[in-house]
């Protein structure tokens, strides 16, 4: 979990909007399609490495991955997440 104080002042590279933490059923998921060689990040890119976690911007269209408590905020590997539309809990 990442300190509230930090996710208040984090914003998405790519929309500017606000980020909140992705729930852990769409990590597991995340992580399950990633070791399928199914995900690729903004750039087309296929991940290879398990993310630990994720922020998911306000139209929960990006995911930025979580590596080892560190928000990856580049926007290049951004997890697009339209294939994952039925996946991700839309509040």
């Amino acid at each position: 979990m990442l300190d509230p104080q930090l996710l208040e002042i984090l914003r998405c590279p790519v929309t500017e909007s606000r980020l909140t933490e992705a729930d852990n059923d769409l990590i597991m998921m995340l992580n399950r399609q990633i070791e399928q060689q199914r995900v690729q990040s903004k750039l087309m890119e296929t991940l290879s490495r398990p993310i630990d976690g994720g922020l998911i911007n306000e139209d929960r269209s990006l995911l930025m991955p979580i590596y080892q408590g560190i928000p990856d905020m580049n926007p290049d590997d951004a997890i697009i997440l339209t294939p994952f539309e039925d996946s991700v809990d839309h509040e």
